[in-house]
């Protein structure tokens, strides 16, 4: 339920008058401690659950590093710390449902790049020869970009996992970030180009066993899944039998598959998995642009997922998002930004270009028939649902994070609602996703904890994994030369 337009009109600007101030001004708010009840107050609320109203000023109580409470004027607990939310719009945290963080070292080499050269370049000469502590580096850095814009969770699928140790760093950035994550573990092959992968399946399986054993024994805020070869880089036999791993071992797994330029790209591959059985709700498509209209309805009703990630589909050839496709057909939607040699990984932008291209596609659906719409084909809900709670389905991660649902995890984010640039708030959906976006996010808790305040990082050595990144790069770089 959307707060009437009264309403926000009343609740934030009068909210604005001293939270707009720069922080130097207020002064630097004290750090939170995660073992005491966290308030919330007084935030225009956008819970994206439907059974929890959206509130014009509203409360969210946040204990042991769960949601407790949303609602209006909520009791303060007994030695809770109070956050003044007036002026801001609080959300779900956002989850960037496909990446390739192991590319922060290549930052710009692909902007200008078609897929050919993006996998002459960057996968091929530079992805297998990271080391562990380049990947470590740049999982790093990575992870804090996407904090910083308002990623509470990613989805990491690492064809630069080559080894054990690799695995180790990549698990030592994420848990020392702070980010939630999900660790797509590549196996040998995975992605066209990667060829050079040392991983068998019976190596990443021996390893994750490893983990499982070790430090990944229970689950917690990183989780470990299987990035696949999928039917369009593999045979189905192979498909079948990397799905057989993966249900051995319980894990999400997340293949490309469905788009036009892939060299080998198999028509009806999906539809080849479903006369098989093999499609199920842990299976996560990124891409899936050209898959046929049935397709997508069998992995929806299979309650698979699809990941768009527009910016990078529509420059190297993918095809238009299938994001709207996936919708109509009734199943889970993420998004992501996919390469990190290419994009950023700030989610409002890929949501917005993921709607653009719906909307545009649609209108010009429209005018073709000679029956110009009388409304939008896909609304800002939707969007911003796609960058919110259908990417942590897609991230098998629905019933902990993507909702501010009372019970779920708190990954919370607080946008700058009282600038310039978001004034006046006339509707909260519509502000987060089309006039805040990254450079709004003012605040950011993580599984409880307060990862972001006033702006700024408070955890990390941003300069220091900045500085990092370059000289990894430098060596990088000397490698791939040579």
């Amino acid at each position: 339920m959307t707060p009437s337009r009264r309403a926000l009109l009343g609740a934030v600007p009068a909210a604005g008058l001293v939270a707009s101030l720069p922080a130097a001004a207020q002064g630097t708010a004290p750090a939170l401690d995660p073992a005491r009840p966290v308030l919330i107050r007084g935030a225009v609320v956008v819970t994206m659950d439907p059974s929890v109203p959206d509130l014009p000023a509203g409360d969210i109580l946040v204990r042991d590093g769960a949601i407790a409470a949303v609602g209006r004027d909520l009791p303060q607990p007994e030695g809770a710390q109070v956050v003044d939310g007036a002026g801001r719009i609080a959300i779900p945290g956002l989850v960037n449902a496909h990446i390739h963080l192991g590319q922060a070292l290549q930052r710009g080499m692909s902007g200008d790049q078609t897929l050919a050269q993006y996998f002459g370049t960057v996968v091929a000469k530079r992805s297998s020869r990271l080391t562990a502590d380049d990947l470590r580096a740049a999982d790093y850095a990575g992870c804090l970009e996407l904090l910083s814009a308002g990623v509470t969770t990613v989805v990491d699928w690492s064809r630069e996992t080559t080894s054990s140790a690799h695995a180790d760093a990549a698990l030592d950035a994420f848990e020392n970030s702070g980010i939630r994550a999900i660790f797509a573990y590549g196996l040998a092959g995975s992605g066209a180009g990667s060829t050079t992968s040392a991983n068998s399946p019976e190596a990443v399986s021996a390893d994750i066993r490893r983990l499982r054993a070790g430090r990944m024994a229970s689950p917690g805020r990183v989780r470990l899944a299987l990035a696949m070869r999928g039917p369009d880089f593999s045979s189905l036999e192979e498909t079948e039998s990397d799905l057989r791993l993966a249900r051995d071992l319980d894990l999400l797994v997340q293949f490309h598959a469905g788009a036009p330029v892939y060299a080998e790209r198999k028509r009806r591959s999906i539809a080849a998995l479903h006369e098989k059985g093999l499609l199920n709700p842990r299976i996560s498509l990124a891409h899936a642009n050209d898959l046929d209209e049935d397709e997508y309805k069998m992995l929806a009703d299979a309650g698979g997922s699809t990941v768009s990630t527009p910016e990078v589909e529509m420059q190297m050839g993918h095809g238009f998002p299938a994001a709207p496709r996936m919708q109509r057909a009734g199943g889970t939607v993420g998004i992501g930004s996919d390469i990190s040699a290419g994009v950023g990984g700030d989610v409002f932008t890929q949501a917005r270009i993921a709607l653009a291209a719906a909307r545009g596609l649609a209108n010009a659906e429209a005018l073709r028939a000679g029956a110009p719409l009388r409304a939008v084909a896909f609304t800002t809900r939707q969007a911003l649902g796609w960058a919110t709670l259908g990417g942590a389905r897609a991230a098998g991660m629905g019933d902990v994070t993507g909702s501010l649902t009372p019970g779920k995890r708190a990954d919370i984010v607080l946008l700058r609602a009282d600038t310039v640039g978001t004034s006046p708030v006339l509707d909260p959906i519509s502000s987060a996703l089309m006039q805040c976006g990254a450079g709004a996010v003012d605040f950011v808790m993580v599984d409880g904890r307060v990862l972001k305040r006033d702006g700024r990082l408070l955890h990390a050595d941003v300069e220091g994994a900045a500085a990092n990144a370059r000289s990894r790069a430098v060596g990088l770089e000397a490698r791939a030369a040579g």
